[in-house]
């Protein structure tokens, strides 16, 4: 089977032949991750006080003390939530913005073994995006001040997050991704019953309006949302990618959606890779395969983008793509993927 093919039999549990994989080790990957285009910054990183600040295109302004971290939103464009209405988004769903997906896609179903395009939405977040442009407290503080502006704002952004799911379909992707963290490290930031308030209606629209256009959903959220994963699975997403899954638990996230959702993980990046040798990595790697993966399908390999950030060494990060390699397999027994003793 082409790489297209076992990654949707894999999301699907339709009986790939292996976990298909997109590790950063030089071997066959079966993804191909695509990235719009960022709409340039209203002001790019500056010295200030000490520290670096930009303006992105959404009005926000970040600050960060080096190079090394992503930064962190200081200032907020509709911190008063009742003054969302005068707000403009900015034209991120531009055509212009989505060229170098659209070019990719054609040199890669040119290919002869053309890889599933996973196309990131250019409006990815709708929790994210909100707490981003106003600030987490008053995010919270609007769930109960404010709830009706707080409604209205995200319908805005989900109506622009169908512009973005519409704009990655007619460039032909397969699947569509979005970024939403809904937990902190031991429980959900809100409760499940609030989700579905303010959120449910705009995730089951816009994730049934990615099926109609014949694209799978995926997407990222850490944290523990254990609570909040059989809701998402109601509401239509296909695939969780998750960072983390030691606060929750490999056997207790398979319980709840295990069959239902796919997961596009590597390796725990808070627990194993940093505190685990070379073995627990590939102890874990099995676990993996044997619960998430265990569905005829169920489990895509990734690691982790930035590795540096996390303290991951280079020797763990070989360690866990060898162990993916080794052990991600349905259809081939052989000795090279015999289980050691975990």
């Amino acid at each position: 089977m082409n790489t297209r093919e076992r990654v949707r039999r894999a999301i699907h549990f339709r009986g790939p032949d292996r976990i298909p994989h997109y590790l950063p080790d030089g071997g066959e990957n079966d993804i191909l991750w695509l990235w719009p285009e960022r709409p340039p910054d209203r002001q790019d990183w500056q010295p200030v006080n000490g520290r670096q600040r930009r303006v992105d295109a959404w009005g926000v302004v970040w600050e960060r003390a080096s190079e090394e971290t992503f930064g962190e939103a200081v200032v907020w464009p509709i911190a008063d939530i009742t003054q969302q209405a005068a707000y403009e988004l900015p034209d991120v769903n531009n055509p212009r913005y989505l060229a170098n997906i659209r070019r990719r896609i054609q040199e890669n179903n040119a290919s002869d073994n053309p890889r599933y395009c996973l196309g990131v939405m250019p409006v990815s977040s709708l929790n994210e995006g909100t707490h981003n442009l106003m600030g987490l407290e008053n995010m919270f503080l609007a769930y109960r001040e404010h709830p009706d502006d707080l409604k209205a704002w995200i319908a805005r952004l989900a109506a622009a997050q169908r512009a973005s799911i519409r704009a990655l379909a007619e460039c032909g992707c397969d699947g569509v991704m979005g970024y939403d963290d809904w937990g902190l490290q031991y429980g959900l930031m809100v409760r499940p019953s609030m989700v579905e308030a303010f959120f449910g209606e705009h995730y089951r629209r816009n994730w049934a309006l990615a099926h109609a256009l014949g694209m799978d959903v995926w997407l990222h959220s850490c944290g523990h949302i254990l609570d909040l994963l059989p809701t998402l699975a109601d509401w239509g997403v296909n695939v969780m990618q998750m960072d983390q899954q030691e606060n929750m638990g490999l056997e207790a996230i398979d319980a709840a959606v295990g069959g239902r959702v796919a997961f596009w993980c590597p390796v725990d990046i808070q627990a194993t890779m940093i505190t685990g040798d070379v073995a627990a990595i590939e102890c874990y790697v099995q676990r993996m395969v044997r619960t998430l993966g265990g569905h005829n399908g169920g489990l895509v390999s990734m690691a982790y983008s930035t590795p540096e950030a996390v303290h991951h060494t280079p020797e763990k990060v070989a360690a866990m793509c060898a162990a993916f390699r080794r052990h991600g397999w349905y259809q081939r027994p052989t000795a090279d993927h015999e289980e050691t003793s975990c």
